[in-house]
């Protein structure tokens, strides 16, 4: 099942072109500080924080989710 909901690489460009879709930074809160690689305009939602923000994460439009 869970090959089913992944996407490649230049389909998720083509989603993201197209503004049918956005980016998910899952990656921990206190990892955020050490890493300097991101995704412009991705959202940065913790794991822990889900359930907490899961409004903020668009109905109109798929959400890729990642971690960095």
């Amino acid at each position: 099942m869970a090959d089913d909901l992944r996407i490649d690489p230049g389909e998720a460009k083509g989603m993201l072109d197209a503004r049918e879709a956005i980016v998910l930074d899952v990656v921990a809160s206190g990892v955020w500080d050490e890493l300097d690689v991101a995704v412009p305009g991705a959202l940065r939602i913790a794991p822990e924080e889900i359930d907490r923000r899961w409004r903020e994460l668009p109905r109109e439009r798929a959400v890729i989710a990642y971690c960095t």
